[in-house]
């Protein structure tokens, strides 16, 4: 067994090292003419609803069992196997923070990969995120939320182990149906249909409402688990308008057979490298774009993985749809790297590509469609960007988190903890691998303590502690003999004890989790710790010989 596993792994290497050294270059493409750049909004006004875009969070459940497709490297050839201990300790800050400021006004729109490994805890953790927001949200499924670590649906006992500790595997099918039951809390409707229907149905809501998810389609297959699919139609319309704006959420996760590491198309496909979907998702799918009597409805797609990323049955698909029912846009996540992708060669239609929420460099966009004045021909798309933390150089106290790097920061290279600790490293077993970051985890448990202290009144303690000096000489008693269970069982103390805690200053601990999250993003994306471009200020030693009095 032991002796089959690396010579998959040494395949699944061989192809990863290929896919990603090899690659295809293609000229650049330009937009048709039909379209315009503008350097600033028109006159006008709006004619959908503000959304909130936001994508790839990835949380990761980081107290399961070793298993061997995460090790120090796999993750040279796939950057999201391992991320910085504080990005993924931290990194959720960062979504919360958005969801507290924009989730407020705005219903939101995820476009996918709220989870890394596909775990049933890390989904439960997403939605105990998501629903903080004062506002509805909705999300398309992406390839993290259902395959091991957003690839395959093989290996059930690396999976298991995986998410040991997480209430195991979360399944096309599973996910579908959780997903479903997070729907039926937001629509009181859509929750009486899916009592009557719970496997599989259309659900159609009333014609002339204005409540935001306006139909739900889905299919769990526990036979087949990665043909079940969920497609939502939302209701983008504003009552002062005459115009009828729509989205259409499309499920790119929806394979005939099971998604496996290597690929061998056209049997089976990665759900990291391509995107499925099936027919009768699409029969759907193209039942609600035909609804249109007035011939005025504008339709947006949006899906997990970008337009290239389709297997080519499922880009033919899309093109048809988008050619017969006049579909202006196609906007997508999973690339982590935001930006507009020009297809369909010389005349060329227009995808939006939303970035990661919490990889470098960390960005989030709004969405609304915009009427021009006296030109009721044409309407603009109105999708500014936001990155963090370049917006929270504009914000305001208590909005603003506040920095203090010189005593924040981890600046020692060598030190155990330092956010790029892991990449140092080329050991492929994940024992060792684990072991690892549990020992990374753990200092910065310690440095979070010794730079947010616990409140004087505290009584919130581990085992036999009554302050945080007794917490952290516990953590370096257990570093002695780097016991893997032993460590793991401290963490999962440590991360219940860390929520429960009463802080001196709670606004020290948002900004502290929050940079520490931002650092290590940006230094895991530059592979050192660097300035990028736009760092407006480095501070330097005084010259040899200055009189510093």
């Amino acid at each position: 067994m032991h002796f089959t596993k690396k010579i998959m792994g040494t395949l699944i290497l061989f192809f990863i090292m290929t896919t990603y050294f090899i690659g295809c270059g293609s000229p650049p493409r330009s937009i048709s003419s039909k379209y315009e750049i503008l350097p600033e909004k028109p006159d006008g006004y709006s004619v959908s609803k503000r959304l909130l875009l936001v994508a790839d969070n990835q949380i990761t459940h980081l107290y399961g069992d070793p298993f061997w497709l995460r090790n120090e490297l796999f993750d040279k050839f796939v950057p999201v196997t391992i991320r910085p201990v504080q990005q993924d300790l931290y990194g959720q800050d960062i979504l919360k923070w958005v969801l507290e400021y924009y989730g407020k006004r705005y219903p939101i729109v995820h476009l996918g990969d709220g989870t890394n490994i596909a775990c049933i805890g890390e989904f439960e953790s997403f939605c105990e995120i998501m629903n903080t927001a004062k506002q509805p949200w909705v999300m398309v499924p992406g390839n993290h939320d259902a395959y091991l670590l957003g690839n395959l649906h093989n290996l059930e006992k690396d999976w298991e182990n995986a998410c040991m500790r997480a209430n195991g595997p979360m399944t096309k099918d599973r996910f579908v149906e959780e997903y479903l039951n997070h729907l039926k809390e937001q629509n009181e409707d859509f929750g009486k249909y899916l009592d009557n229907y719970p496997v599989q149905g259309e659900w159609l809501g009333e014609e002339n409402s204005n409540t935001f998810l306006k139909s739900v389609a889905y299919k769990i297959d526990r036979k087949r688990p990665y043909c079940s699919y969920v497609l939502q139609e939302l209701n983008l319309c504003i009552g002062n308008s005459d115009s009828s704006v729509y989205a259409i959420l499309m499920d790119s996760t929806q394979y005939e057979n099971a998604p496996t590491i290597p690929p061998l198309p056209p049997i089976s496909y990665s759900a990291g490298l391509s995107g499925s979907m099936l027919s009768d998702q699409i029969d759907i799918a193209e039942k609600w774009l035909s609804n249109d009597p007035k011939g005025k409805k504008i339709t947006i797609l949006m899906v997990h993985h970008p337009y290239s990323s389709l297997i080519t049955s499922t880009r033919s698909i899309i093109d048809m749809l988008r050619e017969k029912y006049n579909i202006p846009l196609y906007v997508s996540g999973h690339t982590h790297q935001g930006e507009y992708f020009v297809r369909g060669g010389d005349n060329g239609w227009i995808e939006l590509n939303v970035g990661s929420i919490v990889d470098w460099p960390i960005e989030f966009r709004t969405f609304e469609i915009h009427q021009i004045k006296n030109d009721p021909k044409n309407f603009v798309i109105c999708t500014p960007l936001f990155r963090i933390p370049d917006i929270w150089d504009n914000a305001v106290p208590p909005m603003k988190p506040q920095c203090n790097a010189v005593k924040w920061e981890i600046k020692e290279t060598s030190a155990e903890n330092f956010y790029l600790a892991h990449n140092y490293k080329r050991e492929l077993d994940p024992v060792k691998t684990q072991k690892d970051l549990l020992v990374s985890l753990l200092h910065t448990y310690s440095e979070l303590l010794v730079n947010v202290e616990s409140a004087e009144d505290n009584t919130v303690w581990i085992k036999e502690c009554s302050n945080d000096q007794a917490v952290i000489n516990t953590i370096k008693e257990v570093l002695k003999n780097k016991d893997l269970e032993e460590m793991t069982s401290l963490l999962i103390t440590l991360e219940e004890f860390d929520k429960r805690r009463k802080v001196k200053n709670p606004l020290d601990r948002r900004d502290y989790r929050l940079w520490q999250a931002v650092w290590a993003s940006k230094y895991d994306k530059l592979k050192g710790r660097i300035p990028v471009v736009t760092d407006p200020y480095i501070r330097f030693p005084s010259p040899k010989g200055v009189n510093n009095e």
